[in-house]
Parts: C-alpha cells; sequence; structure tokens
C-alpha cells in the first residue's frame, strides 16, 4: 500500500507539472518585456542578461543558455495575478457644455476594479548537442558546448474588463443617468529556436530567431441621457472597437564572459521584419434631442503594424558559494512606431434626408519614446536544498501621453508605467526544481474615456493607478523521474510492486534552479536495506 501511494504521489506530481506547463499575464502597451518569462528571473527582480537559467533566458540573452543544465523540462508558469484598477473621473472626464447641460458638478465618478486572472506560462525545451554534459561548472562552460532550445513566450500581456458600469446622478438641469462597457487587451507573444555556444571557458554566444505575433484589441461603449437646460433632455451614444494582428521576425544575440565569480553579458534585439498584419476599426457617435439630432457611423480595414523596439541589455553577476546577485540595465529603441496602421473604409452620415456615405482613405501612427530600465535581484541559499529569491525593477511605457481624436485611430487606449519587487522561495532536488513566490507591482498611466457632457460626445483622457500581484509558480522537472513515476504506477497495477521494473537504482541527477546554476549536489543516495538470501528486506520502506 505505502507503494502504491508512493507511486501515485510521483504521477500527481508529474500530472500537476504536465497540466501547468499546458495552462494558458496582465501590463499595458508599450510594457516591452512587462509579462515573466521565467520563474527564477521573475523572482530576482526579472534579471538574467548575466545569470539566465529558465524560460526567459532564450528571450534576455541567448548566451546563457549554454550553461543549463540537461535532462530537464524547463518551465515557468505565471500562475494567478490579481489586479486593482482606479480611474479617476471617468464619469465626468473632461469640459462641461455648459450652455447646454448647465453646471455639472458630479460626485463619486471615480471607478475601481479588482480581479483575479489566470495567466499563461512560458515552456523551453533545452538539449545539448555538442560538448560536455556534466552538471559541473566546469562542464556546463566547457569550450565547445553546444546547445539548442526551443521557447514559447509571452513577453507582453494586458487585459482589462469592466462591462456594465452604470452611473446616476444629479445636474443643475435635473438627471443624467450613463451606461457604459470597456474591453481592452493587448499581448505579444515570441516563439522560436535559440543556439548557444561556448567558444572558450570564458566566452559563450548565443542566438535567438522568433516569429512575434502582436495582438491589440479594444472595444469603448458608452450611452448617456441627461436633461436640458430650458427643460427637454439629450440621448447621446459613443461607440468606438478595433482588433489589429501583426506579425514580426526578429532575431536576439548575446555574449557572456566570465572571470572568477563575476559574468557580464550583453544582449541586443535587432531590427525587426514585418511580414503581414491587419486591422479593424469602428467608430459610431450620434445624439438625439428634442429638435436636433446628429449621427455618424465610420468603419475601416487595412493593415496593420505593431513591431517589437530594439533593445540593448547589459548586465553584471556575481556568484558566492551561498550567493547570487545580478544588475541589469537596458535601453529599448523604437522602431518606427508604436502601432501604426493604414485603412479604407466609409463614413455614413445620417440627415434630415437620408444618409449620406463619403469614402475614407486615411492612415493613423502612435509614435514610440525610447525607454530606459533597471533591475536587480539576488538569491540566498539558506541550504543546499532551500533557497530565497528577491528583486526590484522598473518597467515604463514608451507610449507618449495619449491625446485621442474622434477617427479610428486610437490605437493605444491607456498607457502605464509599473515598478516592482518580488520575494519567493525555492527547493531543488533530484527530481526537479520549484520555485514560489510573489511579484508585486504599482503603475500609474492614462486612460481614455467617454466625455457625455459635450455634443456631440467626444474623448477625454484621465489618470489611472493600479496594484498588480502576481503568484509565481515555477521550476523544472527532470525527464527521467517523470518517466520512472510512470512506470512505477504500471508496475503497481501489473505487479503490485512499484519498484519492480527497475534493476539497479537510479542515479539521482543535481538539479538547481530551474536547471540552472545552483550549489552543486553534494548528496549521497540512500543505500539500499539490507536483504536475506531470500530477497526480504530487513527493515520496512520508510514512509
Amino acid at each position: 500500500m505505502k507503494g502504491v501511494r508512493r507511486a501515485a504521489g510521483k504521477l500527481l506530481l508529474s500530472l500537476v507539472v504536465a497540466h501547468c506547463v499546458a495552462s494558458t499575464v496582465a501590463y499595458a502597451q508599450g510594457n516591452d518585456r512587462s509579462a515573466p518569462t521565467g520563474g527564477r528571473s521573475a523572482l530576482m527582480g526579472n534579471t538574467g542578461i548575466a545569470f539566465g537559467s529558465d524560460g526567459a533566458a532564450a528571450f534576455m540573452n541567448p548566451a546563457t543558455v549554454v550553461g543549463i543544465r540537461d535532462q530537464a523540462i524547463a518551465f515557468s508558469v505565471n500562475f494567478l495575478d490579481f489586479n486593482n484598477t482606479h480611474t479617476s473621473n471617468w464619469h465626468q472626464p473632461g469640459t462641461v457644455d455648459a450652455s447646454k447641460f448647465g453646471p455639472v458638478n458630479l460626485g463619486g465618478t471615480d471607478i475601481a476594479t479588482a480581479g483575479f486572472n489566470p495567466l499563461p506560462s512560458t515552456l523551453c525545451l533545452f538539449f545539448t548537442i555538442a560538448g560536455p554534459t556534466g552538471h559541473d561548472e566546469a562542464s556546463l562552460f566547457a569550450r565547445g558546448r553546444q546547445k539548442l532550445a526551443f521557447c514559447f513566450g509571452t513577453l507582453e500581456s494586458r487585459s482589462f474588463s469592466l462591462p456594465a458600469v452604470s452611473f446616476l446622478g444629479k445636474t443643475s438641469a435635473g438627471t443624467t443617468s450613463q451606461a457604459q462597457s470597456v474591453a481592452e487587451s493587448w499581448s505579444r507573444i515570441q516563439a522560436g529556436p535559440t543556439y548557444s555556444f561556448a567558444l572558450t571557458d570564458r566566452l559563450a554566444l548565443g542566438l535567438s530567431l522568433h516569429v512575434v505575433s502582436t495582438s491589440d484589441s479594444f472595444s469603448l461603449d458608452g450611452a448617456s441621457i441627461t436633461s436640458e437646460v430650458g427643460g427637454g433632455a439629450v440621448q447621446t451614444s459613443l461607440e468606438s472597437g478595433g482588433h489589429g494582428q501583426a506579425f514580426d521576425m526578429t532575431a536576439i544575440v548575446g555574449a557572456t564572459y566570465r572571470f572568477g565569480k563575476v559574468t557580464v553579458g550583453l544582449s541586443g534585439q535587432l531590427v525587426p521584419v514585418h511580414l503581414f498584419g491587419n486591422y479593424t476599426g469602428v467608430l459610431q457617435n450620434s445624439y438625439a434631442a428634442v429638435t436636433t439630432h446628429d449621427s455618424a457611423l465610420t468603419v475601416g480595414s487595412g493593415s496593420f503594424w505593431a513591431s517589437p523596439p530594439i533593445r540593448v541589455g547589459v548586465g553584471v553577476g556575481i556568484k558566492q558559494r551561498r550567493f547570487t546577485a545580478e544588475v541589469d540595465a537596458s535601453f529599448d529603441v523604437p522602431w518606427g512606431s508604436e502601432a501604426s496602421t493604414s485603412l479604407t473604409g466609409s463614413t455614413t452620415t445620417l440627415t434630415a434626408t437620408g444618409a449620406t456615405m463619403a469614402p475614407l482613405t486615411a492612415s493613423y501612427t502612435i509614435p514610440s519614446h525610447p525607454v530606459f530600465n533597471a533591475a536587480i535581484g539576488g538569491e540566498y541559499f539558506v541550504s543546499q536544498s532551500f533557497s530565497l529569491l528577491s528583486g526590484f525593477s522598473t518597467n515604463f511605457s514608451s507610449v507618449p501621453g495619449l491625446a485621442p481624436s474622434m477617427t479610428l485611430g486610437n490605437l493605444a487606449p491607456e498607457r502605464m508605467s509599473w515598478v516592482n519587487t518580488s520575494l519567493g522561495i525555492g527547493s531543488y532536488g533530484s527530481a526537479g526544481s520549484i520555485l514560489i513566490g510573489v511579484v508585486l507591482g504599482y503603475g500609474r498611466g492614462q486612460a481614455i474615456a467617454l466625455n457625455p457632457y459635450v455634443l456631440p460626445n467626444n474623448w477625454s483622457v484621465v489618470d489611472t493607478w493600479a496594484y498588480d500581484a502576481l503568484f509565481v509558480l515555477a521550476g523544472a522537472i527532470n525527464v527521467g523521474s517523470m518517466s520512472r513515476a510512470v512506470q512505477e504506477v504500471q508496475s503497481v497495477i501489473s505487479t503490485g510492486n512499484p519498484d519492480a521494473f527497475i534493476k539497479t537504482p537510479a542515479k539521482a541527477l543535481p538539479v538547481s534552479p530551474d536547471a540552472g546554476q545552483g550549489p552543486p549536489d553534494t548528496t549521497k543516495p540512500e543505500p539500499e536495506p539490507e536483504k536475506t538470501p531470500g530477497g526480504t528486506p530487513l527493515a520496512p520502506d520508510k514512509p
């Protein structure tokens, strides 16, 4: 019975890990590398240019892949995200047309939303194709060692949903009633191979070739009925929505140089090559009063560009027996623009005599600003199998101050800049490694809001701020351990003995942070119990 429980427990662990790898994170547009791509990297302040050792390595500095240990599946699951966002003056965001509505001074116009979100994962598979396959420091960085990796990661992700927001208030002219719904999302996914090799025992080089998919969608929809000065009321509505998808190719090059206990890393994301993209947008604005009315509907579709930035990063790290620390700095250079589109379509206007339609040909661009970010992090090993991790980082938006217009060109409905701090623990053993922790963030920025107190309605810019808690579950699992767990369960079913398939004791493989570089594993395998000539153990199995 103990054998059954032990085998089932190992299989359960394997299934949990497999589920986490297959599972399907939140920041704003223009925040490059805002979504954590590696568990250890995230818990060490989003560092990794010098000491990348998990799923983030291929994206931050491909040269660090050469030092990742073998026979492990590295995974990072940004397991659960809690976000609390506040927006000021949402229901009265701008100037008021006092000639129509009188003085409007509403209270309680701020809004707040909070909730948990399931988050996507990063998956990397690492293979040694040449050179030593040992697990000691000398083998990991030995001249001639070559590694190949295939990685999939979400580098940016932001989703915001606020359906069915209502507001009822009093003005000097009477009453006002509003109903709005907001949905926004932005994501950037990169996937492709990474090659890394050790040119010497000190110098390693690497290259990643990635396909980049960028998605941008939003919907801002609002309607209101407000009393007019002198009697009567005005009914208004304003709706804007769009969806864009762009595909690019980019290359990331990197190098690391080791001298003593210090490692310096350099990485650069090169000029992207745009493959294709498409965009569709709609804009509807109307109002109706006792004696007047006006309505216009604009639709358009066309191409879409949203290329990742050119990025240069440098990292310096020091590794002691019990302590690892790293400081990184990066500079993002915009390539072209944050997002742009060229559209064709039409504008249909309702008049007293009917509807008129005019063709539309237009191009819209959201410029991008250069951005500097910094990160610092460390890991301290309390024992060989247990560590504490912590870090701090910034993530500033490359989107400039918002300037919305009554067109299809509002491609960036919000912007947010963040500061983050992290804290976590790591557990390491022969079967794999697990890291658990939290990344706490505070962000400030702007958002586009509907102003219902001008005719026709228009857009205004409001301030917004947010608190974020990202709960991280990450690590690596030994492929051999997963295979042995499955075989043990098969043995239990067929023979009742989970160890029946094992001819010799399985060799324990040292595993360190996310299959990376930790203290050497000096533990010895537990000796087999002595047996009688008939093969019966002299002592029962330990629970």
